[in-house]
């Protein structure tokens, strides 16, 4: 079980945040310009890291959208959007990050979202899925975090900066 404590804290059974993206991936600068193009090169990244069964990249992909219809994880003001999903055939939370000076994809014409974060989890850790998105969104809301997220030189440098904050 991946996911993270009470209280936000950042941790649960030892992982942190910034473990359970370095496990799934950190994209800085990726070519995406849509929504969907994002997630699908976010759960691509979760596959190519072992972290979501290849036999199940179509569904994460759908399952993804379906629930960002239903009710949006944009947070246009900060320029950040968090989707997740429950997904049948994973063990534990799961989660990659992509991070832009410009935009990973606009929201609407002239709204840029900087920093995408997707998350899975399988359907019977609710508690595990709410606590980690509640301690990466309380991340993301440094505009330090967002900023640095976009400007680092590498995936190392993206991950080096996470693990430097409080809950990071």
């Amino acid at each position: 079980m991946v996911g993270l404590g009470a209280a936000a804290c950042g941790r649960c059974n030892g992982m942190r945040v910034s473990d359970v993206l370095a496990a799934g991936g950190l994209i800085i600068g990726p070519p995406w310009r849509t929504f969907e193009e994002a997630v699908e090169g976010l759960v691509d990244s979760l596959v190519a890291h072992g972290q979501v069964p290849a036999a199940l990249r179509e569904q994460a992909v759908r399952v993804v959208c379906e629930r960002e219809r239903m009710a949006s994880t944009e947070i246009v003001e900060i320029g950040v959007s968090i989707p997740h999903a429950r997904l049948p055939g994973i063990t534990r939370v799961v989660a990659a990050i992509a991070g832009s000076t410009s935009a990973v994809y606009y929201a609407m014409a002239g709204v840029p979202i900087t920093v995408m974060a997707l998350v899975l989890s399988p359907p019977d850790l609710a508690g595990e899925h709410l606590n980690f998105l509640s301690s990466l969104s309380m991340l993301l809301q440094s505009e330090k975090v967002r900023r640095g997220l976009g400007q680092a030189a590498d995936s190392a440098a993206a991950l080096a900066l996470l693990r430097a904050q409080k809950g990071g």
